[in-house]
C-alpha cells in the first residue's frame, strides 16, 4: 500500500452532510457566529479563542466552534501533497497560510481549542481515507487528528475530514474539494474506530486494545453508518477478535435521516429465498431496489415506514437505493448465488 505520511484525506461523500443538518442542527447558532468571524478576530490563535469564548457557554460548544472555524477557514494543500515537500505545519503557521496537511489541521485545531479552555490532544495513528482500498495493509502511519474532552469523555474529532474530501484528477493527483462534512464532528471514538487508529493504543479510548491487524480487518465505516441501526459498533468489535471473516452486505454513507429496521446482514443472498427490508424514516423519502435485472421496485411506504418483501430469482447485484434532490444514492448492496 503506498503510504501517506500523516497526510490522508476522507473519500467524497455521497451526499453533503450539511445540506440534511441545515434545519435540525443544534448548533445553528454558534455555527453562524462562527462563519461570521471578522478578520480582526483572527490576527493571532488567542483572538480566535476570545472571540469564541465570548459566544460558546459549554465544552462541546466550544468544540464545535473550533471544528466550524477550522473547516471554514483552513484547505487542505494539494500542492504540498502532490509534491511531497509538506512544509511547515506548526499552528501559526497555518493561520497564517490557510493551508495544511492533515499534521497541521490538528495542530492549529489543537492550539485553539486549549486556549478556549478546554482539553484537546493532536493524535498520529492510521486511517483509511484517500488511497486505501478495503483489505489494504499499512506499513506506517498516515494521519493525524483531534481529540477532545467533552464533560469528561473523549471523543474524535478530523477538521481535515470535516472541511471536504479528495480525489485524484485527470493526471492522478490530490485534487481536493471544500465541502462541510458533519459526521467528523464529535465521534464516538466506538465508531472512529472503523477509519482511525492511533499508534498509541490508550489514544484510541475504547475500554479493549484493537492492534493494527485488527483495524485492517475492521469495515471501512464511516460515523453516519452508525446511526443506521443496522450493525453496532460493540457487535463488530466483538467480532473482530474471533478472527472471523466479515462477509457484511455493501453499506454506504448517505447523510439522510433514516433507519434501517430489518434487513440482512451478509452479503450474499440466496436464489428463491425470500426477504424482508424494512426502513424507517420521518420525512418523505423514496426508496427502491434495483434488482438482478435492474429494474427497479419502489418501498411500500406505510406512515413512517418503508418496506418491501423480495424474492430473488436470478443470480446478481441488488442494490437499495435512496432518491435525494442531488439524484440516486446506493445505501445497501447485495449479491445474490
Amino acid at each position: 500500500m503506498k503510504s501517506f505520511f500523516l497526510l490522508l484525506f476522507a473519500f467524497p461523500s455521497l451526499v453533503d452532510a450539511a445540506q440534511s443538518q441545515t434545519q435540525r442542527s443544534p448548533f445553528n447558532v454558534i455555527d453562524a457566529y462562527m462563519r461570521r468571524c471578522p478578520a480582526a478576530s483572527e490576527n493571532s490563535i488567542e483572538d480566535i479563542a476570545f472571540y469564541i469564548n465570548r459566544s460558546a457557554r459549554t465544552d462541546l460548544e466550544k468544540a464545535r466552534a473550533v471544528y466550524v472555524w477550522m473547516t471554514d477557514n483552513v484547505s487542505y494543500d494539494d500542492e504540498s501533497f502532490n509534491s511531497g515537500d509538506f512544509g511547515d505545519n506548526s499552528a501559526e503557521n497555518v493561520l497564517r497560510t490557510r493551508l495544511a496537511v492533515c499534521a497541521g489541521f490538528a495542530n492549529l485545531f489543537t492550539e485553539i481549542a486549549i486556549k478556549t479552555g478546554i482539553e484537546a490532544v493532536t493524535v498520529s495513528g492510521y486511517a483509511k481515507g484517500y488511497g486505501y482500498t478495503e483489505g489494504d495493509s499499512f506499513d506506517e502511519s498516515n494521519h493525524a487528528w483531534n481529540a477532545v474532552k467533552i464533560d469528561g469523555v473523549w471523543k474524535i474529532y478530523d477538521a481535515t475530514w470535516g472541511q471536504g474530501s479528495g480525489s485524484e484528477d485527470s493526471r492522478g493527483r490530490l485534487q481536493s474539494t471544500k465541502k462541510f462534512d458533519e459526521q467528523w464532528f464529535n465521534v464516538d471514538p466506538k465508531h472512529s474506530i472503523f477509519t482511525h487508529l492511533s499508534e498509541v493504543p490508550y489514544q484510541n479510548f475504547l475500554p479493549q486494545t484493537i492492534s493494527l491487524a485488527e483495524f485492517e480487518r475492521l469495515p471501512q465505516f464511516q460515523p453516519i453508518v452508525f446511526q443506521y441501526g443496522l450493525f453496532s459498533a460493540d457487535e463488530l468489535l466483538t467480532q473482530v477478535k474471533t478472527k472471523k471473516a466479515f462477509k457484511l452486505p455493501e453499506i454506504h454513507s448517505v447523510a439522510l435521516p433514516f433507519q434501517i429496521i430489518s434487513a440482512p446482514k451478509i452479503r450474499t443472498l440466496k436464489l428463491k429465498e425470500r426477504i424482508t427490508i424494512e426502513l424507517k424514516s420521518n420525512e418523505d423519502l423514496h426508496f427502491y431496489l434495483v434488482d438482478e435485472l435492474g429494474d427497479w421496485i419502489p418501498f411500500e411506504k406505510k406512515e413512517t415506514s418503508y418496506v418491501l418483501n423480495f424474492t430473488p430469482y436470478n443470480s446478481g447485484e441488488i442494490i437499495i437505493n435512496v432518491e435525494t434532490p442531488e439524484g440516486y444514492y446506493p445505501i445497501l448492496g447485495y449479491e445474490v448465488k
